[in-house]
């Protein structure tokens, strides 16, 4: 899938980002077609999380440039343009599943809110436990809901921060199904992960962040999990045999 950069729904020029002495981030320059699934394989502080922070706006820059949709992620019009799923929920333990999502609702002006409330709580299971505070729900509970949430306002842009972290098999295959559907509905999806074998199914592409730059990236066109892991693994062997 090919797209000019003026037309991509993420846009990272030549992007870094420094927290005092330590390198998080080196000159990252990444693209990503509106409808494309991109998956970011890295070890854990591989800078990944950096990397969605400053795509969301959540965090700043040290030096280069990132846009969706060819504008700065921080304007206002880009709130209701992305969601962010992660393995935290941020979630009020004191409300209820459908107390948390009409307020969320209310933050983003969400047309039709009770009909939208409703369906993605039965998307993710928990239409039955609406009226139960999410303090009483278990871990892969939560990420439904978490889930429930993000898709709530219906993005254009989907940012996924290792969401598979902690769920049984039963929460994963659930949000497998969900980003199929998302995909199918031509969002543009951004996930990334340490896990070889998640990330694998539904992506376009992929890309692996090692040592805080872009080692390698492809289409995931014939590519499978098994190969994705050798290739995976002998870039990082060759890395520390050259250190």
């Amino acid at each position: 899938m090919t797209e000019t950069a003026s037309h991509a729904a993420i846009q990272v020029n030549n992007l870094s980002k420094d927290f005092g002495r330590i390198i998080a981030l080196r000159s990252i320059h990444l693209s990503v077609a509106p409808g494309e699934f991109l998956t970011v394989f890295g070890r854990n502080g591989a800078g990944k999380t950096t990397l969605l922070n400053m795509i969301s706006g959540v965090t700043q820059p040290s030096s280069g440039e990132v846009l969706i949709f060819g504008t700065d992620p921080r304007e206002l019009h880009n709130r209701k343009r992305l969601a962010v799923i992660s393995h935290e929920v941020f979630l009020y333990d004191n409300l209820t599943a459908l107390e948390n999502l009409e307020f969320a609702a209310s933050m983003f002006a969400v047309d039709h809110a009770s009909e939208r409330i409703t369906t993605v709580l039965k998307d993710v299971g928990l239409y039955h436990r609406r009226y139960d505070l999410s303090q009483t729900f278990s871990r892969g509970m939560l990420q439904r809901l978490t889930i429930a949430r993000a898709l709530l306002h219906e993005p254009e842009l989907l940012l996924l921060d290792e969401p598979f972290t902690g769920l049984d098999q039963h929460a994963i295959a659930l949000l497998t199904t969900i980003l199929a559907r998302q995909k199918e509905k031509g969002k543009t999806i951004l996930l990334t992960t340490h896990d070889l074998f998640t990330g694998v199914q539904l992506a376009d592409r992929f890309v692996i962040l090692e040592k805080h730059k872009i080692r390698d990236e492809g289409s995931m066109q014939g590519v499978d999990a098994d190969t994705l892991r050798s290739r995976y693994f002998d870039l990082i062997d060759s890395m520390e045999a050259g250190q």
